[in-house]
């Protein structure tokens, strides 16, 4: 009876070690594989942690047990890369929210207070968001107030200039980008049109650091065929055309945000894959690297990614981290069970080995 019970309690810690590694553990030793890249300068450089869609849900739409474990996993997985990592800033691009466009007042404050609550970051962290369109609706669907108390609660206007370090940064709400008259349009091309005369980036050759573009959809190309990375979106789904100002900014304002703002690099999100686009814009005197950011949420995909930049003025490097997986971590959990059943019935007894 003695040798059960010892067996018992045996059991039941080896079920409490596998439920802690699998649940928490399991993201640090993932998250420390990744580092920050190393670029060639003697600058104080910046670190910046970058993730996209993390799409939490809403009363209206999806299972509590989903919600519940969808937003478990991302603030874990967010804990422990702050942990890990400690960067200077964290960039959210867009589709914080599943169904933001949706949700009355009272929903949405508490949409925001649950998101600061998951992704909560350190004072000596800073964070900035850009609004995507399950935040505040497509252009065309953009429900009265809906941009306007994203901008109160996320503290997120239209375009956004920040300088950290040293290097100039432009955060853009993308539904800003249609390209007619709206309020919001016409408040964010004002903005935008300024910025020339803030860098004086009309001369490539100024020793002002040309900035990092951050939005939400990417610029415009036809369809995401030249996205090879292994998280790249699957096939026949790579080759789909892509819907112009739903799937990627119009052809029109991808030129209009090159042309002033000379980006040295791009950021977005929403498709929820990874991809990475070189652009070459000859007659305007601009070449640079277009990055995806993949989702982060379990419920997008079953490997979500985040993105390590190390920036200085005039170089950057960018390493893209992988998450723990979905069939990894139930796998591991499995094994972790097979081999503590396993352990207890080769034991002949509480006091010897095998």
């Amino acid at each position: 009876m003695r040798r059960v019970t010892k067996k018992l309690l045996i059991f039941l810690l080896g079920v409490l070690f596998t439920f802690f590694y699998c649940e928490y553990l399991i993201y640090y030793v993932v998250v420390y594989q990744c580092a920050w890249p190393l670029v060639n300068t003697t600058n104080d450089n910046l670190k910046a942690l970058i993730i996209a869609d993390t799409h939490l849900l809403s009363p209206r739409k999806g299972h509590w047990l989903d919600k519940w474990r969808r937003e478990f996993q991302m603030q874990q997985a967010f804990t422990a890369i702050i942990t890990a990592h400690n960067p200077d800033v964290v960039f959210v691009l867009g589709d914080l929210f599943d169904e933001g466009e949706w949700s009355n007042e009272r929903q949405f404050e508490a949409y925001a207070a649950r998101f600061f609550n998951l992704f909560s970051v350190p004072s000596n962290t800073s964070m900035y968001v850009v609004a995507g369109n399950h935040d505040i609706g497509f252009h065309n669907f953009i429900r009265r107030n809906s941009a306007e108390r994203f901008v109160k609660l996320l503290h997120a206007p239209a375009v956004q200039f920040l300088t950290l370090k040293g290097n100039n940064f432009v955060l853009i709400n993308s539904m800003a980008m249609e390209g007619d008259n709206c309020e919001l349009c016409t408040e964010a091309r004002s903005y935008i049109d300024d910025i020339p005369k803030k860098l004086n980036t009309s001369n490539v050759e100024s020793n002002v650091s040309q900035p990092i573009l951050m939005q939400h959809f990417p610029l415009y190309r036809v369809s995401d065929a030249a996205c090879t990375e292994p998280d790249a979106p699957p096939l026949p789904e790579r080759n789909k055309p892509f819907r112009s100002r739903i799937d990627a900014l119009s052809k029109e304002s991808t030129l209009y945000l090159v042309s002033k703002i000379k980006p040295r690099a791009v950021f977005g999100g929403h498709t929820h894959h990874g991809c990475l686009i070189h652009h070459s814009y000859e007659d305007l005197k601009s070449n640079f690297f277009e990055y995806s950011v993949p989702s982060f949420s379990w419920r997008n995909r079953s490997d979500p990614k985040y993105m390590l930049v190390t920036i200085a003025p005039f170089v950057y490097a960018v390493n893209k981290c992988g998450l723990p997986q979905e069939p990894t971590i139930i796998l591991t959990a499995i094994v972790l069970i097979f081999i503590l059943i396993y352990f207890l019935m080769r034991r002949k007894s509480i006091g010897r080995g095998y």
